[in-house]
């Protein structure tokens, strides 16, 4: 094969595998918004928090349902002590065991725990709210970052034409000092412009990969992770009128959307309901009991039937009856001794069973005062989170309107910057015109070229900032964030 064609695929093939591997890597704001939802750390501790509420909530459902327990138990006795299943008192060693299994239920507590259950409920669904909410201020918080790293790269992309600029002017003035055209004072003056130049570009690089962490950060994404933004067109970037919008009906809508609210006023039902729960302690509990148990015991005998015993006659002595003597015998016997037997385990847990079954019926009379004192704190309770909801909406009010005017305000620069970077824009030209024909002195030629890269700087940062300003509008008004 032709060594240069050869070549020339190498080099196709090698640009088109770096353009397919770079465009892997590009992440718009939708998937930057996406991965931060699943991966902050943040909103991973607020599922674990909705998590625990949940659980909570699971728990008080099955506190309706009745308890059941079972026990066993087994040991020696040594010395005096007593025997488990005939309750005397025994000297000998023995070994001893039981088993005993109790269930409850509840059967009326004046609906306390239906209540309580009602309120975990609603805890459930603001921990959801909340959660939600943790969300969308992260969403801002990456479409804030991802607007930044836009903005950094296009600084740095404007210092780079600067340099550029200031570079080929260096190149022409350079020229016109060996002509004698120009003093040697003018090429000076732009090679330092060229080094604050590449100084200005350098420091723009690093607020490019500043910014970039500051993104792989709220992503929780690894550090060594390529990240390259998708750059939308700015002029394409769908933005509201801000004529046609105000800040009441912006608020409005926000009052009703927004997750913050919406859980306060689950947070307000939940202590309402956690009150209620409180105040049915104040009354009696009727609840049923049943229980089962048997004992097992090493020094237990049972009798099993009785032992005819016969006592044959004995003598018992001598009579002596008219010089003789006759022996005397006692008379036969006989009587029963009971016959005993120790049962095995089995057996014996049939003979030892015992049931029982019962109400209870719970009065609280006095128990120093400490339930008046949860009715109380839970009514205070309510009571702060009615006054949080009043709070979290004048907050959301005093927000919404500070952003409307914000962004009226950065409207406003933005038409400016525009109008500016015109002016400079023409400034420039007859600078650059004049200086060439040495008219004008270096100093005031990069005066001008200086006004004119700040006002490139300052229209990108003024644009981006209104971009920014009315994606907060556009939250609150419809929670969502494009670009």
């Amino acid at each position: 094969m032709n060594p240069l064609r050869y070549r020339a695929i190498l080099i196709v093939a090698l640009t088109l595998t770096g353009y397919c591997s770079r465009a892997q890597d590009v992440w718009s704001l939708q998937r930057c918004i996406e991965y931060a939802r699943s991966h902050n750390i943040q909103i991973k501790q607020q599922i674990l928090q909705k998590n625990l509420a949940e659980l909570q909530l699971r728990q008080s459902r099955l506190s309706q349902f009745p308890t059941f327990n079972a026990g066993a138990d087994y040991g020696y006795n040594f010395g005096r002590s007593i025997d488990p299943t005939s309750n005397q008192f025994v000297g000998s060693q023995l070994s001893f065991g039981g088993l005993n299994e109790n269930a409850n239920i509840t059967l009326f507590s004046w609906f306390q725990k239906r209540n309580t259950i009602a309120a975990d409920k609603y805890s459930s669904k603001a921990a959801e709210e909340i959660m939600e909410n943790m969300r969308n201020n992260i969403s801002l918080n990456v479409a804030n970052a991802y607007l930044q790293i836009l903005l950094t790269e296009e600084q740095q992309e404007v210092s780079g034409q600067q340099i550029a600029l200031t570079r080929h002017q260096l190149d022409n003035t350079t020229k016109q000092v060996e002509a004698g055209a120009l003093p040697e004072s003018n090429e000076a003056d732009l090679q330092a412009q060229l080094a604050r130049d590449s100084a200005t570009y350098i420091t723009n690089k690093n607020n490019v990969t500043f910014a970039i962490l500051q993104m792989k950060a709220l992503l929780n994404l690894d550090f060594n992770t390529a990240f390259i933004p998708e750059k939308p067109d700015l002029a394409k970037i769908p933005v509201l009128d801000i004529a046609m919008l105000t800040p009441e009906e912006i608020y409005q809508s926000a009052a009703e959307r927004q997750p913050q609210i919406l859980s306060d006023s689950l947070q307000i039902l939940a202590a309402e309901k956690q009150v209620a729960a409180t105040k049915a302690t104040l009354y009696p509990s009727l609840s049923v009991g049943a229980g089962l148990g048997t004992n097992y015991s090493s020094n237990y005998r049972r009798p099993i039937g009785e032992t005819n015993i016969t006592v044959p006659p004995t003598p018992i002595g001598t009579v002596d009856v008219n010089g003789a003597n006759y022996t005397v015998n006692s008379l036969p016997q006989q009587y029963t001794s009971p016959k005993y037997e120790q049962p095995k385990l089995n057996t014996q847990a049939s003979d030892n069973l015992r049931e029982n079954v019962g109400l209870s019926l719970n009065i609280p009379l006095f128990n120093g005062l400490q339930t008046r004192a949860q009715i109380e704190r839970s009514k205070i309770n309510l009571e702060n989170q009615k006054l949080t909801h009043e709070q979290d909406l004048l907050t959301l009010k005093q927000d919404i309107y500070q952003a409307y005017a914000n962004a009226k305000a950065s409207l406003e620069n933005y038409v400016a910057s525009q109008k500016t970077l015109k002016s400079s824009q023409t400034a420039f030209y007859y600078a650059e015109q004049r200086y060439n024909v040495g008219l004008i002195n270096s100093l005031d030629y990069l005066t001008s070229q200086n006004n004119l890269f700040q006002a490139q700087n300052d229209l990108i940062a003024k644009h981006y900032d209104y971009i920014f300003k009315m994606k907060i509008l556009e939250f609150y008004k419809n929670l969502n964030i494009t670009l």
